[in-house]
């Protein structure tokens, strides 16, 4: 039984590595703007989510393993942006927050064309219509999209499914604890 509760306290400590369980500040009111995930947007389907991304409450894969490559576009003043797709587990309906203190600083945008937006809800999509072949054996949706920042950051997004969220922080052009730093920017 000591052996069990060893390796628990253990996996308890490298998924606290990936995630935040402390409540982010998150404003959810009839002023913020929430941009609707296009089912149809999607790019294809996976059988599970990349190697390096960590799936949240059972129905999101994010980035949290390694930073992301963040580029200027040819503005030298402009944001950063780091594209990533976005693996949504099918049929099920989730919430990705931008918190308050993040708002300023970044932006989230998946689909086609997608907006950028600091509240994007992913009705539970099971496309019909797509653009790339997706299989329906395949769990994993994708979308394309990413983040964009006002300067490199190790940043948070809340993921919400119900009455229940969990933080996350992201490398977006710099590492979080525990990643490796990002790509040079090209």
């Amino acid at each position: 039984m000591t052996l069990i509760r060893i390796a628990a306290a253990g996996l308890l400590v490298i998924m606290a590595t990936a995630c935040e369980s402390t409540p982010a500040q998150v404003s959810v009111n009839p002023s913020d703007t929430i941009a609707v995930l296009d089912c149809q947007a999607v790019i294809g389907s996976e059988a599970t989510p990349a190697e390096d991304d960590s799936v949240v409450l059972d129905r999101v894969a994010l980035p949290t393993k390694r930073a992301l490559q963040a580029n200027r576009s040819g503005d030298p003043g402009a944001r950063r942006f780091a594209k990533d797709g976005l693996y949504i587990r099918r049929d099920v309906s989730v919430d990705l927050i931008v918190p308050n203190e993040w708002r300023d600083r970044l932006t989230i945008n998946w689909g086609f064309p997608g907006e950028a937006t600091h509240h994007l809800r992913v009705p539970g999509c099971r496309p019909t219509r797509t653009i790339n072949a997706i299989h329906d054996q395949d769990a994993w949706l994708v979308y394309s999209g990413g983040y964009t920042v006002s300067e490199p950051a190790c940043v948070a997004l809340v993921v919400k499914a119900g009455q229940t969220e969990q933080t996350v922080r992201i490398g977006v052009g710099a590492a979080c604890p525990g990643q490796g730093e990002p790509p040079p920017p090209v």
